[in-house]
């Protein structure tokens, strides 16, 4: 730290030899850096304030029924948007600044000076915002903050009509489409109802009722085809074991008597072995009891006698005549169940079918209606929507939503508030002396001077022997008194200098002031 020290006021001692180098560049650097301030133009800002209302006594009664806009968002969005070049356009032509553009190069010029000129500013959790223009002309920027809030206001409450009116247009073209879809699906659902009719959902029965239905009779008709088919058997087996005729020595009987007795000794038999539900004992109940009734009908007509061969041989034995009968009727009754049987399974397959064409028919219509469901809920909230848009624009157009209020209105401002010529002033002079001392610095470093004998031995890598000191005579002691003097003299000089060029500009004399 010691070495370093030193090192540094030994660069001071060189630097010194350079002096009036520093002092005439730190003046020449002040005066032209002070004349140049004092002849910088005036710039005068003029102010406004404006509250932005956006509580309103409607918003809470209408909600649910309009569209709440962010009306907050839309104001900050408008300080974004109120330097785009449109609104600097309309801004220049407002105060007429556009009067003296000749070419769209002028034009931009105006344009690219109100971008530096005008400013806003709003306060954190208020919605009072600042707007402020700068000129050299002072009635020129009281109008540039009267046109700012103009457009402001105009723009602000613009955007949100014309982003009602391109909600409702948007709107209105949606419906429009999915108007022309709606009347499609309902012309396809229309013309598949009308191709389909017969196999539609709630058409021709519930086919599932109807087929357990068949499904039922069938299983009756194959019992009572079964039921025949074994009484036709047993009447077959019985026919077997009967005689067709008696001969002439033996006793007749009636027709039915004998075969009626035969059957309930049969019925004795199967009843030992099975009970009376039985399908063989209910057949042959069935056929005594048909015998019976054909034996009465016989008596009370009178016809019964016995029938002879027509040889001659024998008399024909009525019991088998009967039972030929009765197998005659077993057999076609046995045809009748089967068709029967036959017709149940067709309708059973037709139905299956048709179920399976009545469930494909159902598939699709559904597909059909939940398109048809979807189009249509769009459909109707578009409508609502719809309602909605033309209701929040009415309340728009009617009623104020956002209000604006003047808080403090531009104003003529009487001081200009730039340049700030003593803080400029202050920093050329700062300018003028670091720049002298560098410059000196910079003299020192090119012209360098051996002050110790420690720096001339670390760079010749020599051994020095010794030095010889300086021994002032009088003379030269009062000519560096003197020098030091008039050194100290152009600094105060040039403090003196800057004193008096602040002392004028409290009071307003600059040369600006003098040329106007």
């Amino acid at each position: 730290m010691h070495e370093l020290l030193q090192q540094g006021l030994a660069y001071l001692k060189v630097a010194s030899r350079y002096k009036w180098w520093g002092v005439a560049t730190a003046w020449i650097i002040c005066l032209a850096g002070w004349a140049f301030v004092s002849q910088m133009p005036d710039q005068y800002k003029a102010e406004a304030k404006v509250y932005v209302d956006t509580r309103s006594i409607l918003r809470p009664l209408l909600h649910g029924l309009t569209i709440q806009p962010d009306v907050n968002a839309q104001v900050r969005l408008m300080t974004r948007l109120l330097f785009t070049r449109p609104n600097l356009e309309k801004i220049a032509r407002m105060t007429d600044l556009d009067l003296s553009a000749k070419d769209e190069k002028a034009m931009e010029a105006i344009v690219n000076r109100l971008k530096g000129s005008l400013a806003i500013a709003s306060a954190r959790r208020s919605n009072i915002f600042t707007m402020s223009a700068e000129d050299s002309d002072p009635q020129l920027a009281k109008r540039l903050v009267q046109a700012m809030l103009t457009v402001f206001v105009e723009e602000a409450l613009g955007e949100a009509r014309r982003d009602s009116d391109t909600a409702q247009r948007f709107l209105d073209q949606q419906i429009r489409e999915y108007q022309r879809r709606l009347q499609a699906a309902e012309k396809a659902i229309e013309d598949f109802k009308r191709k389909n009719y017969g196999l539609l959902p709630g058409q021709g029965g519930d086919l599932y009722t109807e087929l357990k239905d068949m499904h039922a009779k069938l299983e009756d008709a194959k019992l009572a085809l079964q039921e025949a088919i074994d009484r036709r058997n047993e009447i077959a087996r019985q026919l077997e074991d009967e005689e067709p005729v008696f001969d002439e020595f033996g006793q007749p009987i009636g027709p039915y008597e004998a075969r009626i007795q035969e059957l309930e000794a049969r019925l004795n038999e199967l009843l030992l072995k099975y009970t009376e539900r039985h399908p063989e004992v209910v057949t042959i109940k069935r056929t005594i009891a048909q015998l019976r009734r054909r034996q009465e009908q016989m008596l009370a007509d009178g016809t019964e006698e016995e029938a002879a061969f027509p040889g001659g041989e024998g008399t024909l034995n009525p019991i088998f005549q009967q039972m030929k009968i009765a197998l005659s009727e077993a057999e076609a009754n046995v045809a009748s169940l089967q068709a029967r049987v036959k017709n149940y399974e067709r309708r059973i397959q037709k139905i299956q079918e048709e179920m399976d064409a009545r469930l494909r028919v159902e598939t699709e219509l559904k597909n059909l209606n939940r398109d048809y469901g979807t189009i249509k809920r769009n459909f109707e909230a578009l409508l609502a929507r719809r309602e909605q848009a033309r209701l929040s624009e009415s309340v728009e157009q009617n009623t104020d939503t956002v209000k604006f209020r003047i808080v403090d209105p531009p104003q003529v401002p009487s001081k200009p508030s730039a340049p700030n010529r003593i803080l400029l002033s202050a920093a050329v002079l700062g300018a003028g002396f670091a720049v002298g001392f560098g410059l000196t610095i910079l003299l020192a470093l090119l012209r360098p001077t051996f002050v110790t004998t420690q720096q001339l031995r670390e760079v010749v890598g020599l051994p020095v022997l010794g030095s010889v000191s300086m021994n002032w005579v009088d003379r030269v002691k009062r000519q560096k008194w003197r020098e030091f003097v008039q050194f100290c003299g152009a600094c105060a000089g040039l403090l003196l200098l800057f004193a008096g060029l602040i002392i004028m500009e409290i009071k307003g004399i600059n040369l600006y002031s003098i040329n106007i």
